[in-house]
């Protein structure tokens, strides 16, 4: 049974805790002399009123415990409104920017899909930028407590529960854990790039973006060796946004097994074997020494893995295999409870345990032989899973671009960017990184459909299709 006093509440505190979050970009425009700080002002006392309405109206003596269906409930009427309600300093401001393209925005930035529809974003006032970055933040820290209050209960426990790690701890504590750890990342990698001649909103901005897979960045850098800080603090803060939860909690408890997570090390190991290999190539047909070479397939190998989306000037130089090769990386995903997209690293590994399995029992018909993952044997209920994961996102997929195929879309071109919306990569059309100009000029009906795509890449697909069933709002 779901009681929806309870989604009503949970949801109320969320856009208060939204309305707060705006106070950090009005008085930066206010410091600026910005009128938009006003437009700030006037969305959070909207978003205070509207939260507090649902907060206190909902409140209960007892204390709030959500089953499966109320947090399901509670996830995805979230990640529907608050990119409406994010975008409201954006309508509201001066800006000749369509309702459409300001969802868009918000949606973009809270998904960490780092696309944007606005061709001159440095116009736009300090804190504007500023918010865009705290978005992704914002949202990346929403995508991980949707995986440990959500799908951590019913799907796959022991992905945030790992059984050879230290005993369990809350989620309350995972949560206090991420926010502080990735607080202190973003605010000593800002620091950094502050000393290596980065302005202060764009050092704040740049390490928002790294840390949380989002890539929205005010305008490109350019990595060189005369500015080693930057490079370093931007590669660093991107694989630290790809780590998994459980590992900076196993790291805080100082537990000695978090450097031997099947998880991790296989991250550390495609990272640096796709390092080695790109910068074999870079050093080939470019005239870049070693050193620059490993610093830029580093940045784009991280980048890609992490679905960040920075890029350095050498990867405009790349082959069509190498931008073939990166793409493929995507795809590949960070850490499982992290702010990446993609279809994540765990997933991968259980297919090849169970493959792995499948293949020894047609050699050796007789012997036995249980994968197991984190301590945990994997059996039909994970295959079930993980076909469903993965039939979930097939036949969404085609909806979608088979939808965008009413708005002047080719099938290929409208597949190519559903696929990489629903990765939280932007939309890209096929391995060709569409410009501002062409993903602004898409029809409003188009803008949607890879709003709602981006949105049901963040809420893992099973749980979107779940509320569809008539058997999910029975009691």
């Amino acid at each position: 049974m779901i009681s929806y006093r309870k989604v009503f509440y949970v949801t109320g505190l969320i856009f208060l805790i939204l309305a707060a979050a705006m106070i950090i970009p009005a008085a930066v425009d206010l410091c600026f002399s910005q009128s938009t700080s006003s437009c700030f002002l006037i969305s959070g006392i909207f978003c205070c009123f509207l939260g507090g309405l649902l907060f206190i109206s909902n409140k209960s003596d007892k204390n709030i415990l959500l089953n499966s269906k109320e947090r399901i409930c509670t996830v995805l009427l979230s990640w529907g409104s608050v990119p409406i309600l994010s975008a409201l300093p954006l309508i509201i401001s001066s800006q000749e920017i369509s309702v459409t393209d300001c969802i868009f925005e918000t949606t973009a930035a809270l998904t960490t899909s780092g696309a944007t529809t606005i061709s001159d974003i440095k116009s736009f006032s300090e804190g504007i930028l500023l918010w865009r970055s705290l978005l992704q933040l914002l949202g990346g820290i929403g995508f991980v407590i949707s995986c440990l209050y959500v799908f951590s209960n019913f799907l796959v426990p022991t992905l945030f529960w790992q059984n050879n790690f230290s005993k369990n701890t809350s989620a309350k504590y995972l949560i206090k854990i991420m926010v502080i750890a990735y607080s202190i990342a973003v605010i000593i990698g800002s620091f950094i790039l502050m000393g290596s001649g980065v302005s202060p909103i764009e050092s704040l901005s740049y390490s928002l973006d790294a840390v949380s897979g989002g890539g929205a960045l005010i305008s490109d850098i350019n990595y060189s060796a005369a500015s080693p800080g930057v490079f370093w603090t931007l590669s660093a803060l991107m694989f630290i946004g790809g780590l998994s939860v459980t590992f900076i909690r196993n790291l805080n408890l100082n537990e000695i097994f978090a450097f031997r997570d099947l998880q991790f090390v296989c991250y550390v190991s495609v990272i640096a074997v796709c390092t080695g290999i790109l910068s074999v190539y870079i050093v080939s047909f470019n005239d870049v020494s070693v050193w620059e070479s490993v610093q830029a397939a580093l940045l784009s190998v991280i980048s890609s893995i992490t679905t960040t989306g920075i890029s350095t000037k050498l990867s405009e130089s790349f082959s069509s295999s190498v931008n073939a090769f990166l793409y493929v990386l995507n795809f590949c995903g960070g850490c499982s409870g992290s702010f990446t997209g993609g279809i994540k690293i765990f997933r991968w590994i259980m297919i090849f345990l169970l493959l792995k399995s499948y293949l020894i029992r047609l050699v050796k018909v007789n012997s036995v032989y249980v994968p197991t993952y984190v301590g945990r044997k994997l059996g039909e209920n994970d295959v079930i899973w993980l076909f469903s994961y993965f039939f979930c996102y097939f036949v969404f997929t085609i909806s979608a671009a088979f939808a965008l195929t009413f708005s002047d879309f080719d099938f290929g071109k409208a597949f190519n960017a559903v696929i990489t919306t629903v990765n939280n990569n932007g939309p890209f059309f096929g391995l060709h990184k569409a410009t501002v100009a062409e993903i602004s000029e898409l029809s409003s009906f188009a803008k949607i459909v890879l709003i709602v795509s981006m949105i049901a890449g963040r809420v893992e697909f099973i749980s979107f299709f779940m509320m569809l069933m008539k058997s999910f709002w029975k009691k």
